[in-house]
């Protein structure tokens, strides 16, 4: 059985997994027992805490382990570049290539997956590859290198195959250097923070939104659609994906003809390896987890959504998909819709119906004005 302890982090425990990596270095693998510090819990996570390490192998690897995780799994099986070995004792010697996949490398237990793994892609596929050919070191780093990175980003380069990035992807690349470059201020490894005040410009976006009329047609296009549940909501109460996509049962009283948002659903993925859902029992912010009246179209809406699952499940049977009950958004064998699904199929269902083109994040902004 895999070694392992529990850890009081962020007023919760964890349970800490002592894993290696097919390459032999050892990685501790994080994983949430989503229970709070509190008296009467420690003997709940310790009893978790067993059943992970049971659960697990060494390399901390589930047998038969599917693409969907819930409660936040921490996945820390870094690609073997990522892993990088710099001399802190010598930081004269250091290339700054290097230090941001060392920042990389223990990002991922400060944040969650889906925000570690755009870390990993903005590292990963650009920053690093970039100063690693140019050679500059740590000490050496100068604003003009960030400058002529961000120039050659925004720019890209045709003969190479690399497309132009938008202002804001580099303003996201400035964001991982500048706080990589904070730490190594703490460290001691540098005096100053040559990122400070660098941030590439970027566009002012103008969002689009349609009016009564065009959101009206819309839905009704939608009736009867799997994009349909996605429509109302987005149209009616501005949600966004990952809130449409982990709406559940539980937080609907259909008594009092209210809802809550507290749970939601989103996707990352990591270069060569499958896309992963997380879902978690938390919003984008405080303020967005929030409690809403349901007019009387949704009420019916969703009593006859209700009782269609009930029915799904009982024509199915042990066909019918048991890890996604109590969601609402799952078809009729009980898989979940991902939130990429409705990214990708809305703008093919607006041409579908001559529909003048908006992103689906702009039903937020229709729900806005109107």
């Amino acid at each position: 059985m895999i070694a392992g302890h529990l850890q009081e982090k962020g007023g919760k425990y964890y349970a800490v997994l002592n894993c290696k990596h097919h390459n032999g270095k050892r990685f501790p693998k994080w994983i949430p027992t989503e229970l709070t510090v509190k008296k009467g819990n420690k003997r709940a996570a310790e009893k978790m805490l067993e059943n992970f390490r049971a659960t697990y192998n060494s390399f901390g690897e589930v047998a038969g382990e599917t693409e969907t995780k819930f409660v936040g799994e921490m996945e820390t099986d870094l690609p073997q570049k990522t892993v990088s070995r710099i001399d802190l004792k010598h930081p004269n010697n250091i290339l700054f290539a290097d230090y941001m996949l060392y920042w990389l490398s223990y990002k991922e237990i400060e944040v969650d997956p889906v925000t570690y793994a755009g870390y990993c892609y903005s590292v990963e596929e650009s920053i690093y590859p970039y100063f690693k050919e140019l050679g500059v070191t740590l000490s050496e780093l100068q604003p003009s290198h960030l400058k002529a990175f961000y120039l050659a980003e925004r720019k890209g380069d045709q003969e190479a195959g690399k497309k132009a990035k938008k202002g804001t992807t580099v303003a996201r690349y400035h964001a991982n250097i500048h706080a990589a470059l904070e730490t190594a201020m703490e460290d001691g490894l540098i005096g100053k923070n040559v990122a400070h005040k660098q941030r590439p410009a970027t566009e002012k976006f103008i969002g689009q939104f349609y009016l009564p009329e065009e959101a009206l047609e819309c839905i009704k296009h939608a009736e009867g659609t799997p994009l349909e549940l996605a429509i109302l909501f987005g149209l009616f109460y501005g949600l966004r994906r990952s809130e449409i996509v982990g709406l559940k049962w539980q937080n609907f009283d259909l008594n009092r003809n209210t809802f809550t948002i507290a749970h939601t659903v989103t996707a990352y993925s990591r270069k060569g390896q499958k896309t992963t859902i997380y879902a978690k029992d938390k919003t984008k912010n405080k303020s967005s987890m929030r409690t809403l009246p349901l007019i009387p179209m949704f009420q019916t809406k969703l009593k006859a959504l209700l009782a269609q699952q009930q029915e799904d499940r009982r024509v199915f049977g042990n066909s019918y998909n048991p890890n996604y009950i109590g969601y609402l958004y799952v078809n009729e064998i009980g898989d979940l819709l991902k939130p990429d699904y409705i990214t990708n199929a809305f703008p093919v269902f607006l041409k579908k119906h001559n529909m003048r083109r908006i992103r689906f994040h702009d039903t937020r902004h229709a729900y806005v004005k109107l």
